[in-house]
Formats: C-alpha cells, sequence, structure tokens
C-alpha cells in the first residue's frame, strides 16, 4: 500500500501546478521533435527540370542555345532541336560534338 500511495502521491506533485506546466512543456516539444522528424522523412516529389532565362539549373552557367555561337549556326536546330538546352558546362562534350559537324 505504501507503494501505491508513494505512485499516487508523486503523480499528484507532477501534475501540480508546475509539474503541469512541465509536462505541457515536455509534451509540445516530443510532439513538435516528432513533427519535424516526419516532415524530413517524407519523401518529397522531384522538381520538374525547367529552363530560366538561359541558365543551367546544376551548375547556374550559360545554356548553349543562349550564347552567340549557336545564334551564328543556321539550322542547328534543325539538326539537333535539344541543343538549345545543353549546358555550356555539364554538356561539353555534346556541344563541341555539334561544333564539331557543322564546322
Amino acid at each position: 500500500m505504501t507503494l501505491m500511495y508513494g505512485t499516487l502521491e508523486a503523480l499528484a506533485d507532477l501534475f501540480s501546478r508546475a509539474g503541469l506546466w512541465i509536462a505541457l512543456w515536455v509534451i509540445a516539444l516530443v510532439g513538435f521533435s516528432a513533427f519535424i522528424f516526419r516532415m524530413s522523412r517524407t519523401v518529397k516529389p522531384p522538381k520538374p527540370w525547367g529552363v530560366r532565362k538561359g541558365i543551367c539549373p546544376f551548375c547556374n552557367h550559360e545554356l548553349f542555345g543562349t550564347t552567340r555561337e549557336y545564334q551564328r549556326l543556321n539550322l542547328l536546330e534543325t539538326l539537333s532541336p535539344e541543343s538549345k538546352y545543353l549546358c555550356t558546362s555539364c554538356d561539353v562534350e555534346k556541344v563541341s560534338g555539334l561544333l564539331s559537324k557543322l564546322g
């Protein structure tokens, strides 16, 4: 019986005015931590790749379609329609291959 009274007394002390605020703060912190953990673990859909202002989204270099070399080459768009979206840094081999074919 003494153990039960001691447990009840400890619970009563825990849920006294100060203990209640501490318990609420602990519950709020655990809940917020669980929320943040769950948000970090959710799978985010990949962002669609898009060309913005002629800049490569991966390395921030200009795209080949916006350079002077590209604009001087006639009919390159019909030969290789994807050439407008090639990066001068990421796709160096493809750009040099296109330039060697035409010039």
